[in-house]
């Protein structure tokens, strides 16, 4: 195979210098439904993947990796499926040709490299494969595998892999107002990364990396739920078309303005036992221990590159200065004619104190500086100081001397990717056929990536949320908003913890590294955020209905102090009525006075029984009147005045 590993009885083998780049996109949940008209759930899956193309070879060989190292289980069965696609079981080879030059803009200077050797074609390897999750979401994963060499055009090749899934340091073509954005299959964006890397595949002649990507989605997006429609229960509504456009989401792509790129993460796992010695030092044979990076990443060997950069800066002043990184300028990165200076005995003994000098070309440095930059997704990584260095060659594991010397794998991460080192790995020998890559780090890429864009829609779920509460209360509709806090306590806040992964990892180094990668997307960083944030309007909102409930208390003691007295009158109008007829038939004599009983009856027969009843309960009447109105009067003005 050209530039490929070779090959054995179909197998293919691992080697010295190569990367394997995972790209992965993610297909909600709600996006899979209203593909295919319903819920995908794990009990259509579990019959449908043994019968769908190569997904009992992926199961039967991967499955038991993963559940090796993680706790997959949910009430006695396993939820989650790797699913097979299209593509060829040995894999399908495509060729990527990179622009012999590229430039980009960061710290207010262009700059334009030639590094030799990075205009050729070269050959990847490609595996596609699809990863299911229990609430019905779907990953679709896209493994590249290419063998390269430790040159300054390699370098930049491989850092452009990343830039085409997270294009910075580059800027968009300027757009008319109100136009849309530039996406990143679009055939001009004016971002080298999305325009000058053309991929030629089987299926199609020159296109760009993520027209290459779309067209296989489509492809095999349209196989898998083609199929799939035809199991489980019949579709509740019309399927949408399951194609890039429609399940793959997209997001401004922030570091760009005028830029939406595919919502995706990567994963980097480099065989390269180089790399490896310069992360993780092998031990000083006498004493035992490994040098520090410090004594590693010197200054002595960096600053001569910022002085040659410096070298380049155009004279006088200018908007844009450009820095063009020519044939010289790589020919001393290559060569390093500044030690030539220096016999072989003195390099013999330079190398005594600086433990990562291998010979007079100092290509030691140039790998760092590589490495550094390819961590934090910086194609400007001739442009870095030692300190720079050091704090992206500081990985997430090993994070301790303990942890160091097991010198098992050397991972970092940043916002986007993944990226781990080893010298070798047994478990990507055994996972490569079938995934592309190391089965331990995708099962941490893939269960952080769903965690991630799972937070992402409760966010959005929460703030869709915010809005309705809020225009509810400014319409005084708090019962309704009280309502849809109790349907989003039910509905997606219960399936976002339910469906999140915690940490499943059985195994130490494995749950240390998740556990830093949830820290580093900010998974629960968002979560906290958006529990304080429905916490206080929640908070807020049933204050404000207790506030109401009292005031229409306050309003229904008025309506009954109004009845009371309304009560009044017409027991004061019995009354009279009662001392009318008292007057008239028995000749009694009635007036009022100031002093209690505030009423004096005399004459007639109020001496007879059933008159002097009546006289009692006029009088108690009257009394009870009395204090019942004071009572009332009381309480109103007790409610008004608190």
């Amino acid at each position: 195979m050209t530039d490929m590993a070779s090959s054995h009885n179909g197998f293919e083998e691992c080697e010295d210098k190569s990367v394997y780049f995972t790209l992965s996109l993610y297909v909600s949940q709600a996006d899979v439904t209203a593909a295919l008209g319903n819920q995908l759930d794990p009990e259509t899956l579990r019959a449908f993947q043994p019968g769908y193309r190569g997904s009992k070879r992926l199961r039967d060989a991967v499955e038991p990796l993963f559940n090796d190292i993680a706790d997959r289980e949910r009430l006695g069965a396993v939820d989650d499926f790797l699913l097979d696609s299209l593509c060829p079981r040995n894999g399908e080879f495509i060729e990527i040709t990179a622009p012999d030059e590229i430039s980009w803009s960061t710290e207010g200077r262009r700059f334009v490299a030639t590094p030799p050797g990075l205009g050729k074609s070269r050959t990847l390897r490609v595996r596609r494969f699809w990863y299911t999750h229990a609430n019905g979401a779907i990953g679709y994963h896209l493994s590249f595998r290419y063998n390269y060499d430790h040159t300054p055009g390699e370098f930049y090749f491989l850092s452009l892999l990343q830039k085409v899934a997270a294009p910075k340091e580059f800027e968009a073509n300027p757009r008319l107002p109100g136009s849309a954005p530039w996406r990143a299959t679009d055939e001009r964006t004016g971002i080298a990364p999305l325009d000058l890397l053309r991929v030629k595949s089987p299926r199609s002649g020159d296109q760009s990396f993520w027209q290459y990507v779309r067209d296989a989605f489509d492809l095999d997006a349209e196989d898998l739920f083609r199929q799939l429609s035809g199991t489980g229960p019949k579709a509740r509504s019309a399927p949408a078309a399951p194609t890039f456009d429609t399940l793959v989401a997209e997001a401004p792509f922030i570091e760009v303005p005028g830029l939406v790129m595919p919502v995706s993460r990567l994963l980097f796992f480099f065989e390269d036992a180089t790399f490896f010695r310069r992360l993780l030092p092998e031990p000083d044979p006498e004493t035992g221990v490994p040098p520090p990076r410090t004594r590693m990443v010197q200054e002595g060997c960096y600053l001569p590159y910022q002085e040659k950069l410096d070298g380049l800066n155009p004279k006088g002043l200018v908007d844009m200065p450009e820095v063009r990184m020519g044939d010289d300028y790589w020919h001393w990165v290559i060569h390093r004619p500044d030690y030539d200076q220096y016999t072989d005995a003195q390099i013999e003994e330079g190398r005594k104190t600086r433990p990562a000098m291998e010979d007079r070309r100092r290509q030691d440095c140039l790998q760092y500086l590589f490495m550094a930059g390819f961590n934090q997704n910086i194609i400007d990584f001739m442009n870095q100081d030692p300190s720079e260095i050091l704090d992206s060659t500081d990985p997430i594991y090993p994070a301790t001397e303990e942890q160091a010397t097991e010198r098992k794998f050397v991972r970092f991460a940043n916002p986007r990717a993944l990226t781990t080192y080893v010298e070798t790995a047994r478990s990507l020998e055994a996972a490569n056929d079938y995934i592309g890559t190391c089965p331990y780090a995708f099962m941490i890429h893939v269960v952080s990536m769903h965690n991630e864009f799972m937070t992402r829609e409760y966010e959005a779920c929460a703030f869709k949320l915010i809005d309705k509460v809020e225009m509810l209360g400014q319409k005084g509709r708090l019962k309704r908003a009280a309502e849809a806090f109790y349907a989003f306590r039910t509905g997606d806040y219960a399936g976002y913890y339910r469906d999140r992964y915690m940490n499943v990892f059985r195994y130490d180094t494995e749950a240390e590294v998740f556990e830093k990668m949830t820290q580093l997307r900010g998974i629960d960083r968002r979560n906290d955020y958006i529990e304080r944030l429905i916490s206080n309007m929640e908070s807020q909102t049933r204050d404000r209905e207790a506030r109401l409930a009292k005031k229409d208390e306050t309003s229904m003691n008025l309506l009954l102090g109004a009845l009371g007295v309304f009560g009044f009158f017409q027991l004061a109008m019995m009354w009279a009525d009662k001392l009318r007829d008292l007057s008239r038939n028995d000749d009694v004599s009635v007036s009022l006075g100031w002093a209690p009983p505030f009423l004096e009856l005399s004459g007639g027969n109020l001496d007879q029984p059933w008159n002097g009843f009546s006289v009692f309960v006029l009088y108690a009447s009257m009394g009870f009147t009395f204090a019942l109105v004071i009572f009332l009067i009381w309480r109103l003005a007790r409610g008004f005045f608190r």
